[in-house]
């Protein structure tokens, strides 16, 4: 990271529909870029979830890039596609920024000039966390929370199989330094507000089975979110939730944006979500991934799942029986 050194300014971005890792990764990266005496800022297509309004910041987030381009540091994206429309409406601001790729997905493809990529981290904000000692930059207060933010949404409480020694020391650091751990649990991955909690209830009442109770999906339309008074990132955590059932092998959300249906995939352990997504130009992580279909949910739906049928019953999924 020699590049942030040297940058007059930096501008991180988060991925479409952004999680604490995306966030709180882009919150830290800009945060220390200040602390350099950099100018900085985070941009996010998508809105932030009410949830994380307690980071440094957040408040702050951008739709669109105001600074000159220089350094784009992109967090958290296995594909620069990830960020969504603010890369083809500022196309030319991206030709003329050096990019910087942060991430942990095994699926990346590097797209960076510089690629900061770590498969074996359980987050974005923990390969940024172990960058701190090579920048020189004091994990103060703000930057740990952040960081935290990402860690613990990602990790699902430090529960993944992702979850390492490593994992813990960076959490641990973070709460030296401040970060107020019971906050930033219960922020990301306890506490829901009601209209959610409504969202949620058709969510899992509208829940289908497929091949003989191994798939459990459900169907997000924008009925449901306009009815409930909710947006996309409320129904952030419903996959992991259909994933808890006994049997269920692979779980889906389905979000139906019209023309086209965003695919989140939870897998059972033994089973490659990354390489079910892969199938529609998607990616992620083994049991955590996720594609965009271009099609309705109608059609997308059996498309997607004849890709879990020759996963589950193919070589990769032949020894699942009874296992979870």
């Amino acid at each position: 990271m020699a590049r942030l050194r040297t940058a007059r300014s930096v501008s991180t971005f988060c991925h479409e529909n952004p999680d604490g890792d995306t966030l709180g990764a882009a919150i830290a990266i800009a945060l220390i870029a200040r602390r350099l005496g950099k100018q900085s800022e985070v941009v996010s297509t998508d809105p932030i979830p009410p949830a994380y309004r307690f980071l440094a910041g957040a408040d702050e987030v951008r739709t669109s890039p105001m600074l000159e381009p220089d350094l784009a540091v992109v967090c958290d994206a296995a594909t620069l596609e990830r960020i969504g429309r603010v890369l083809r409406t500022h196309a030319g601001w991206f030709r003329r920024a050096t990019i910087v790729n942060v991430d942990h997905h095994a699926t990346s493809n590097r797209f960076g000039a510089i690629n900061i990529v770590d498969p074996h981290a359980a987050a974005t904000c923990q390969v940024v966390a172990e960058l701190l000692p090579v920048l020189d930059v004091r994990l103060d207060e703000e930057i740990a929370t952040a960081l935290l933010a990402g860690i613990i949404r990602d990790s699902q409480g430090f529960s993944t199989e992702s979850t390492s020694a490593r994992t813990l020391r960076a959490a641990a650091a973070a709460v030296e330094a401040g970060a107020p751990i019971e906050v930033v649990y219960r922020s990301t991955l306890n506490e829901l507000p009601m209209p959610t909690m409504e969202l949620w209830a058709r969510l899992l009442g509208g829940m289908q089975m497929a091949l003989d109770g191994r798939v459990a999906y459900t169907v997000l339309t924008d009925d449901m979110l306009s009815e409930t008074g909710t947006q996309h990132h409320d129904a952030d955590g419903v996959a992991e939730f259909l994933a808890r059932g006994q049997g269920t092998k692979v779980a889906i959300l389905f979000r139906d944006l019209g023309d086209s249906t965003r695919v989140s995939l939870r897998t059972a352990k033994g089973l490659n979500s990354a390489a079910i997504a892969a199938e529609f130009d998607g990616g992620g992580h083994v049991r955590r991934a996720g594609c965009t279909v271009p099609l309705s949910s109608s059609e997308a739906i059996p498309r997607v799942l004849d890709a879990c049928q020759r996963h589950v019953d193919g070589p990769g999924g032949s020894g699942l029986q009874g296992k979870r």
